[in-house]
């Protein structure tokens, strides 16, 4: 599977970041103060654009390239007409950028706690509008580490002046390639910058689009500077290469992936789209299987089944009539169940009793590349229980035919770790899962990532908090497993599922709010994003 490679869905290490620079600064025959300033003028333009009103802002600057940014955007900012103050926290005096903002009249101010309080108190900002902006240009991809002294207090003296914020490459206190938190020197303190906007230069940070960072970055624009195309293609693997060039992972491209799904004939019937069964609802939990069926049948597949308990059937069949469900009293009566269906989703609802093992143990014996598995829920915690394992001849295989959709804590349960131990670093926690468990792996939560079976990384930059409440899992199962019924590998379904479901929670939360957003509700929705294709 190969999703074109383009910036503006490559995302880059830091480390990666700095070798495509100075690519770029050879290619160009550029200087570092070149592009220094074109990052500046990006800089100010996006600035002005997200907050067309504003006439002051105050440039908290460090030392290195992300500090020369600041002390020239603000020189830029002063050209333009905007009341600049920069808050230095590394002397700078003999460098050019400094220079520059001293030429350009831009206040410099020594940052301690108590001149920023004093700055604050002495503000005439009384509404919104007219607040100024803070610029955060402090530490950048050079961020490694603890946060230190007088940067700690820095982060600390910004997001209490609840001021709006612009963060420069990635908001100081977020690890650029991981987007945790860098931390403070006491062991188990975490802050960062609460930015409401951040530009990143030559290349996109996937700091900016995981875990914390995601919460931290706000509004994310990019710049190219004009100099990443020739040194990007020279860099890619088919030219000289340098292989540490290369992306880290990419965002789903919702379009390339819609544009995978076949099309349908005029000739088409129901078996031309194959047949998915639902396993799972144990006594008390027959809604999570019902979800995942409807929406795997809203999704396209031709046939969507329910094997679940048998309390559930009536309830199932008057809410869908159009699903089949066959309730199972054991593993054994399942067995029938389990020849014609070309996709399985195991998982919602299912609990974790002897019953539920019993139907994990059967659906997991009936895996084959011509009957795929969506792995979920407590069939997760199943396997992380140590029972039941995935058959292992498949497993080595060069596309496993199965995907395992773990939340961080069915993720932790299966690296037998903490949450905080995923969360802390997810992309190591998806690798491991992969190299553990094979097939396609999806960690779900914020900026929910997708790791093939062939070791690629895909980011989704879709979704909101509104789809934290019960049920988001279910329909994201279902969603993968009416894609995989309709022909696309797992590595494909995985990726467009896991964007179709983002992208149906944020066209929910644009029409309806934020605040009881139910896992029903996105059904519909992902219908008609799939319309789109």
């Amino acid at each position: 599977m190969n999703q074109p490679n383009t910036l503006s869905n490559t995302l880059y290490t830091a480390d990666a970041t700095r070798r495509l620079e100075n690519s770029c600064l050879a290619s160009h025959d550029l200087q570092s103060p070149q592009l220094m300033t074109r990052a500046a003028n990006a800089a100010v333009s996006a600035l002005q654009e997200h907050w067309p009103g504003v006439t002051t802002i105050h440039v908290f600057c460090g030392a290195g390239n992300n500090g020369g940014d600041g002390y020239t955007l603000a020189a830029l900012a002063a050209k333009r007409g905007l009341q600049a103050t920069v808050w230095q926290l590394c002397a700078q005096e003999t460098s050019k950028p400094y220079q520059y903002a001293i030429q350009e009249g831009v206040k410099i101010k020594q940052f301690t706690p108590n001149a920023w309080r004093s700055e604050l108190l002495n503000s005439e900002a009384s509404t919104v509008a007219q607040m100024p902006v803070i610029i955060d240009a402090l530490l950048g991809i050079g961020s490694n580490g603890a946060l230190k002294e007088p940067f700690y207090l820095a982060v600390a003296a910004i997001n209490e002046a609840q001021w709006p914020v612009f963060a420069i490459d990635i908001p100081t206190g977020i690890d650029a390639d991981s987007g945790t938190f860098l931390g403070l020197e006491e062991p188990g303190d975490k802050q960062a910058i609460k930015a409401d906007a951040t530009i990143s230069f030559i290349a996109r940070k996937v700091g900016n689009y995981i875990g914390e960072g995601r919460n931290h970055a706000g509004k994310l624009f990019f710049s190219d500077l004009d100099v990443v195309d020739a040194a990007f293609l020279d860099s890619a693997p088919n030219h000289n290469a340098d292989d540490s060039i290369k992306p880290a992972a990419h965002i789903i491209d919702h379009a390339f992936f819609l544009n995978l799904l076949p099309t349908r004939a005029r000739d088409s019937h129901k078996g031309s789209f194959g047949h998915v069964l639902v396993i799972g609802g144990d006594q008390g939990f027959g809604g999570a299987p019902l979800m995942a069926a409807q929406m795997a049948a809203r999704t396209g597949a031709g046939l969507v089944g329910v094997a679940t308990a048998p309390m559930n059937t009536s309830a199932m069949i008057a809410r869908q009539p159009e699903l089949m469900a066959v309730g199972v009293a054991s593993g054994q009566a399942l067995l029938p169940l389990l020849q014609k269906p070309t996709v399985l989703v195991i998982g919602p609802g299912l609990g974790q009793s002897a019953w539920s093992e019993q139907l994990l143990y059967h659906a997991l014996d009936e895996i084959s590349p011509h009957k795929k598995c969506v792995i979920d829920a407590d069939a997760l915690n199943l396997l992380a229980a140590g029972s039941l394992s995935l058959p292992s001849i498949l497993a080595s295989a060069k596309d496993a035919p199965w995907v395992l959709t773990p939340h961080p804590g069915e993720a932790a349960r299966l690296l037998d770790t903490s949450i905080d131990v995923i969360q802390s670093d997810r992309v190591a926690a998806i690798v491991a899962l992969q190299k553990k468990y094979g097939g396609t792996v999806v960690l779900k939560g914020a900026g929910s990532l997708v790791l093939t079976h062939d070791e690629q990384l895909f980011v989704c930059d879709a979704g909101n908090a509104g789809m934290a409440s019960g049920g988001m899992g279910d329909v994201l199962s279902g969603l993968i497993g009416g894609l995989l019924a309709q022909g696309l590998t797992p590595a494909e379904a995985a990726c467009l599922g896991v964007v179709l479901h983002a992208m149906a929670g944020d066209l929910a939360v644009a029409k309806s709010g934020i605040r009881g957003l139910l896992a029903t509700d996105l059904i519909p929705l992902v219908r008609l994003l799939l319309d789109q294709v």
